[in-house]
């Protein structure tokens, strides 16, 4: 009975265990990166109030949101998207727009339709 009740023990702390290694794991970059979108070099992107922006590209809908006002996004038509240094790659954490006067980082970004992207890139903002 001592035994298998070690044994039990042993197995719920290795349990216990999985959440940190994993967390630290995410740390060191052995981890998979969250969910990201390469862009080409002909995306089409919109504002979405002052917090967002709408991205088309090659029938990919995204939103991404910025948890604030944009001021890099608002006062340029000329933006770069990036994450970790690359380019046109676009993930839901870790990635910036910016110009050559400032940046925002993705707080979210989300799939949408092209009627959603549409609506956005419609209006003047």
């Amino acid at each position: 009975m001592y035994r298998y009740l070690m044994i039990v023990l042993g197995l719920a702390a290795s349990a216990a265990m999985l959440p940190a290694d994993a967390v630290a794991a995410g740390k060191q970059g052995d981890a998979a990166p969250p969910s990201c979108v390469t862009l080409s070099g002909q995306y089409k992107a919109a504002r979405a109030g002052g917090e967002g922006m709408v991205i088309a590209d090659e029938g990919t809908y995204l939103r991404l949101d910025f948890g604030r006002y944009c001021d890099a996004m608002m006062r340029s038509s000329s933006i770069v998207i990036a994450t970790d240094g690359r380019e046109n790659v676009v993930c839901s954490q870790g990635s910036v727009v910016s110009n050559r006067t400032g940046r925002c980082a993705v707080q979210k970004m989300q799939a949408i339709d092209e009627a959603e992207y549409r609506r956005h890139a419609r209006r003047r903002n």
